[in-house]
């Protein structure tokens, strides 16, 4: 009876593959990969095979699998603290203080490496235009020009957004632009769009900190804010989107996902619209931003407003915990800029070649 007692405690406390996962880990975030193998081999081949598959699994399923893991991780943290708690008294609080440390380790390990894999590697691709120099940051004069001309064509594309505008169907609207997008700028195409889902644990985040939806870098699945309003949703599954094609950067996936309402029907380009006239006001001095939004179409300013009212229920200091925690995993992720590079969007889109999509969006719009 004794051995076998015995023989249990030991079981309990093998905590195997433990050093191997750090190692590991360590090893694929640390070592120096080429950019250009990276975006040939990882993003342009394994990476859109993987998301194929994985998106495909994940669309079967009508609820957040990101939820699941989320609770599930929660439930086994539990149960093994309480395990390791009962075990302090025969073991003794550094030897089992110990084993919560290599199991805790191992699980990190074993999480990076699956991240790194199925999703983490695009961070190192090359950058759009990386044979070109980076667009140039855009003066006060060209945004306010930029501000201009999307106020004349949100004033005629909003009487065309009372449409279906279900997450559902913005989806179905949407996939024939977004691929068309990513075609424009030299990235591989999607061929399984992420189903948008609510989320019901990280709902209130998102409320919290102002954040329209994330993907699931586990499950490469799409999840949306259930609160946005309608024409805030094409643009938010767009940039969703072009994260799931492996755009890691926030600025890339900003344009691509502006672009890509462009290449749409009227309520998609008007929710690119939208975002873009946000992203110009905030680019602005405070004098010339209350100018120009004082020039704006009234129901396209009432559109804004009632977007800044939705935002009403953000908490500061979440806000600003979040962004910071954001900002520091994306600068380990080698984004130099961190959180600030959303900012860097406006370059993209102010200049070729996604500046034409909106000055022939425009044109149609006139003669229409």
């Amino acid at each position: 009876m004794a051995a076998r007692a015995n023989k249990k405690i030991v079981a309990v406390h093998d905590v195997w593959g433990w050093g191997a996962a750090n190692v590991t880990a360590v090893v694929i975030t640390l070592v120096p990969m080429p950019s250009w193998l990276i975006d040939m081999v990882y993003s342009r081949a394994v990476y859109p095979a993987l998301q194929s598959m994985l998106t495909g699994i994940s669309n079967l399923v009508p609820f957040s699998l990101l939820d699941f893991l989320i609770l599930t991780a929660v439930f086994l943290s539990m149960k093994r603290f309480v395990k390791l708690l009962g075990s302090i008294r025969t073991h003794g609080f550094f030897r089992v203080t110990w084993e919560g440390i290599r199991r805790t380790l191992r699980v990190v390990g074993v999480v990076v490496i699956v991240f790194m894999v199925v999703w983490g590697f695009n961070y190192r691709r090359l950058p759009i235009g990386s044979d070109k120099a980076p667009p140039p940051k855009p003066t006060t004069e060209a945004l306010m020009a930029a501000m201009a001309d999307v106020n004349v064509l949100a004033s005629r594309l909003r009487d065309t957004k009372q449409v279906d505008m279900s997450f559902d169907s913005v989806a179905d609207k949407l996939r024939e632009p977004m691929n068309n997008a990513l075609m424009q700028v030299d990235r591989v195409p999607l061929s399984q769009h992420g189903r948008p889902k609510f989320s019901l644990v990280l709902t209130p985040f998102f409320t919290w900190t102002g954040v329209d939806g994330m993907i699931d870098p586990l499950a490469l699945e799409s999840i949306v804010h259930p609160d946005l309003l309608p024409f805030e949703r094409p643009y938010a599954l767009a940039h969703g989107w072009a994260h799931l094609a492996g755009m890691t950067d926030e600025a890339e996936a900003s344009a691509i996902g502006w672009l890509a309402c462009m290449n749409g029907p009227p309520p998609l380009a008007y929710s690119g619209s939208l975002y873009l006239l946000r992203e110009v006001g905030a680019a602005l001095p405070d004098e010339a931003r209350n100018d120009a939004f004082s020039r704006l179409d009234p129901g396209v300013r009432s559109d804004l407003v009632a977007i800044a009212q939705r935002l009403q229920q953000e908490q500061p200091t979440v806000q600003k915990a979040a962004y910071q925690i954001y900002d520091e995993y994306l600068k380990a992720n080698r984004v130099k800029d961190g959180a600030a590079s959303y900012g860097r969007a406006l370059s993209f889109i102010l200049s070729s070649p996604f500046h034409e999509a909106m000055v022939n969006y425009h044109g149609a719009a006139s003669r229409n």
